[in-house]
């Protein structure tokens, strides 16, 4: 009982931390320091909890794993996406990749997954294609992002899914924590495509930070749940 206070304990802190650091990032001009310290924090915590989970012999430590592996590859992203777009895109990519296999470990792929996922990339290809105010002053960059968006409507539309099929606070938060990345990524579209709004990037990053912090506690969440 007392570890797992201790252990929720650190998380709370640790996703407190980066929530007011947050703060600070923005306030500051988006510092990369600030940002590469928020970052490093939830992949830290997502590896503290990987530990916590093998520790205790969890069941399915693969979802662990996997989970630990998508935060680590969200934080490298962070830093590579300011030096080379399509760099930082494609390790987001494979972060997000990690997070689909991980939801798979929860619940195989149906039809429904399908279905959800579907409708979601379909309203993302549509944006990305036919809105008027989007810029791609290198053409590569629009294939970069339908890829990406097939990849995180997959994500987005597998926990939307698992949590129709089983509700329970694991889900949900997985789910919105997915949904929180979505949008965090739609804004970073219109940030660096559209361009004309300041606000973008600040609701960019003001989803961005919360969604991690919800898919590294969740992998507790998980644990005490069972």
């Amino acid at each position: 009982m007392k570890k797992n206070k201790l252990v929720l304990t650190v998380n709370i802190a640790v996703i407190a931390a980066i929530l007011i650091l947050n703060y600070f990032y923005q306030s500051n001009g988006f510092d990369f320091t600030l940002k590469c310290t928020c970052s490093g924090l939830f992949a830290s915590l997502g590896l503290f909890n990987l530990v916590i989970a093998i520790k205790d012999k969890v069941s399915n430590l693969r979802f662990y794993v996997l989970m630990a592996l998508g935060l680590v590859l969200a934080m490298l992203g962070d830093v590579l996406i300011g030096y080379d777009f399509i760099v930082g895109a494609g390790t987001f990519a494979l972060g997000h990749v990690c997070f689909v296999i991980a939801y798979c470990f929860l619940q195989k792929i149906k039809g429904l997954d399908l279905a959800v996922s579907g409708v979601i990339f379909l309203g993302a290809l549509l944006f990305l294609l036919l809105c008027p105010l989007l810029t791609f002053d290198v053409p590569v960059f629009k294939i970069v992002c339908i890829v990406y968006a097939l990849i995180i409507s997959t994500m987005l539309g597998k926990a939307i899914a698992n949590f129709l099929r089983e509700k329970n606070a694991f889900t949900a938060l997985l789910a919105l924590g997915s949904a929180l990345f979505f949008f965090s990524d739609l804004m970073l579209v219109f940030d660096w495509f559209i361009g004309l709004w300041d606000w973008t990037s600040h609701a960019c990053m003001g989803t961005y930070y919360p969604a991690l912090c919800l898919m590294a506690f969740a992998m507790w969440l998980k644990m005490e749940k069972k």
